[in-house]
């Protein structure tokens, strides 16, 4: 179980959870998206534990397997040249005519 299914399996919007915790709505998304890892007080910490309806080691599985799927997922745009394809710089020749 990951934060996004934590969360709606307590019927909440990310909206409610971060007016409740008293967080911004982005560190939720963050939270689910696996970009960061919640980090609260102790009181925030156990608010969340009501909120979600779950236990400690529940939260921070939710917490972990987020932050995994995304390093799992597909990097994002490509390269624009790849390291072993990068042409050699070349300095053009000018000739003088007499």
């Amino acid at each position: 179980m990951d934060m996004q299914v934590l969360r709606e399996r307590a019927g909440l919007s990310r909206a409610e959870v971060a007016f409740r915790l008293a967080i911004s709505e982005t560190s939720v998304r963050n939270w689910e998206a696996g970009r960061t890892e919640p980090t609260m007080t102790p009181k925030k910490y156990l608010d969340a534990l009501r909120l979600f309806k779950c236990t400690p080691e529940e939260l921070a599985g939710a917490s972990e397997k987020s932050i995994n799927q995304r390093h799992k997922r597909k990097p994002g745009r490509p390269k624009r040249f790849p390291d072993n394809a990068i042409a050699p710089v070349t300095t053009p020749v000018l000739s003088v005519e007499n």
